[in-house]
């Protein structure tokens, strides 16, 4: 018995899909081991479904005589290949919760010696256009550049707008001085988001995670 577990990250994804957890492996014949397999597979993807709750899920390989209704049934899966893949029975299966973005797995010539089938599937191809990532402009306001901007409106003398006495130029005055001043003690600042980032998704959650 052989399992490898993968974990891809793609950078764009779709209908938000974080990342795609990929189960691969072999059963081989009347081997006594699939109460066991079972166990480890059911068992590792509520471990990865807590860690990772936006991930989907492929589980995949020559399965054997291994009935995958139990996985199918703890897990929410479907097994999507439903065609022989080695003689007239279906040996080798995918399991998985991407049946709607998928086409049905079309077979394929065995490679090389094997004398299994091979599996072609593909995602349904869409119509959405690349989104470039958008620029984002804020100014940060942490309490140390609030205080140092409030100690300046009281110490701040106003000559420009107390001195005049038209009601225009006093607001014009006005305007000009405290955008000049937020400005400073609050210089702009720029992040880069994808169109499909979730609105809480910061800089600083994708460079920590």
């Amino acid at each position: 018995m052989e399992v490898l577990w993968v974990k891809l990250t793609p950078p764009c994804h779709p209908r938000l899909t974080a990342s795609i957890i990929y189960c691969l492996i072999y059963h081989p014949p009347r081997a006594p081991s699939q109460a066991v397999l079972m166990e480890h597979i059911i068992n590792t993807c509520d471990i990865l479904k807590i860690r990772y709750p936006s991930a989907k899920f492929v589980i995949c390989g020559d399965f054997n005589e291994i009935n995958t209704e139990e996985l199918e049934n703890a897990l929410s899966l479907s097994q999507v290949v439903d065609f022989p893949t080695h003689n007239q029975s279906v040996l080798d299966e995918i399991v998985t919760d991407l049946s709607n973005q998928y086409l049905p797995p079309q077979p394929l010539p065995p490679v090389g010696k094997s004398t299994h089938l091979s599996i072609l599937w593909t995602p349904i191809p869409t119509t959405n256009h690349h989104q470039p990532p958008i620029i984002r402009k804020y100014r940060p306001t942490p309490d140390s550049l609030i205080r140092g901007f409030g100690q300046w409106l009281v110490h701040y003398p106003w000559v420009e707008v107390l001195t005049v006495s038209e009601v225009d130029i006093k607001w014009e005055n006005y305007s000009t001085t405290i955008t000049q001043a937020y400005h400073h003690f609050f210089p702009e600042k720029s992040t880069t988001v994808h169109p499909s980032d979730m609105p809480w998704i910061t800089t600083r959650i994708k460079k920590t995670h």
